[in-house]
This record gives structure tokens, sequence and C-alpha cells, in this order.
């Protein structure tokens, strides 16, 4: 165990920590605004860990079969569960439709899948800057969409907007990813 596989198992403790006050929150009109700010706090520690474990991992040299399988875990996790759990208020379905759901879980499924078939041939395959401004504009969303939960309705020009780019960028990067997996992929 080093130090950015500790992070990125950290981040999966922060992100059960940010699902449990996302779930203990009532659906009502009113929800309970200091559970919605503290899952809105434990989602912005998770997302930053994100950071720190790759920039930690690539500047000691601390790359390892172990951390290049449970980052991207963690970072779905994180992402498809928040969007999963933010499907209960009304407040973030009013800007967020259930098929952009879909549409992110597919593509996780998908690029977890081609990962797998690449990485099994032989070849790393590691995230491209495609899926880490994916991740970016995913978590800006996320956590745009929980303070409009928690009543911000001023950012709600920035949350579509996250919402419609992060779209933009799911879809491309999965694109992408198939692209550059087709060597693999289609191999006879």
């Amino acid at each position: 165990m080093n130090l950015p596989n500790a992070i990125t198992l950290s981040r999966l403790v922060v992100t059960a920590a940010t699902f449990v006050c996302l779930e203990l929150i009532e659906d009502g009109a009113k929800p309970d605004l200091l559970l919605v700010w503290w899952a809105f706090a434990l989602f912005l520690i998770a997302a930053c860990t994100d950071f720190l474990d790759g920039y930690f991992a690539r500047k000691w040299n601390m790359v390892t079969a172990f951390g290049r399988v449970a980052d991207p875990f963690a970072d779905k996790v994180l992402i498809a569960g928040s969007f999963v759990l933010l499907l209960k208020f009304p407040a973030a379905t009013a800007v967020m439709p259930y098929w952009y759901v879909v549409v992110v879980l597919a593509r996780e499924f998908l690029v977890t899948a081609v990962r797998g078939v690449v990485e099994a041939s032989g070849r790393p395959f590691p995230a491209d800057k495609l899926g880490k401004w994916k991740m970016v504009t995913q978590c800006w969303t996320a956590a745009s969409l929980m303070m409009i939960v928690a009543g911000c309705d001023g950012w709600m020009p920035l949350t579509i907007a996250g919402l419609w780019l992060s779209f933009a960028l799911t879809v491309i990067s999965g694109v992408n990813y198939v692209i550059k997996a087709r060597d693999v992929l289609f191999a006879r």
C-alpha cells in the first residue's frame, strides 16, 4: 500500500459518506440543508482526491496495477452513484433528465469493458485528456446539482451548461476510447 493507493481508498470512504448524507435527506420539498451541504463538501473532497492520487503516483513513480484498477473504479462509483442518488430530488431532476444518467452509466460500463479487454491484451490503457475533462465536467455538474438541491437557484445557468458540456464529453470520450482500442477490439 502506497500513498496514491491510500488516497484512492480514502476516496471510496468519503464517497460512501457522501452517499449516506444524500440518502438521509428526505424527499420532501424542503431538504435538510445541513445534510445537503455535508454531501456537497464530502463530494468536493472526494473529487479533489482524484487529482491527488494520480499526481502522486506519476510524480513518485508509484503507479501500481491496483491503482490502475482502483482509481477509475473509485471515479465511477463517485460519479455514477452521485447522479443516481440525485435522481430522488425534484430540484435535481428539473435540470438533469433521467436519460442523462443512463448515458453516463452506459459510457462507464463501456469504457470499463474496453479497458479490461485492452489491458488483458498486455497493453496499458490509461485515461486520456478527454476522459479527464469528462470527469471534471461531471464533477462540476454533480456539485452544481447539489447546490440546486440546497436552494441555490442562481447556479441554474451554470448547472445547465455543465450538464450539456459533460454530456457531450461523456459521449465523445466514450467513442474516443473505442476508437483508440479498435485494433484490439476488432482483431481476429
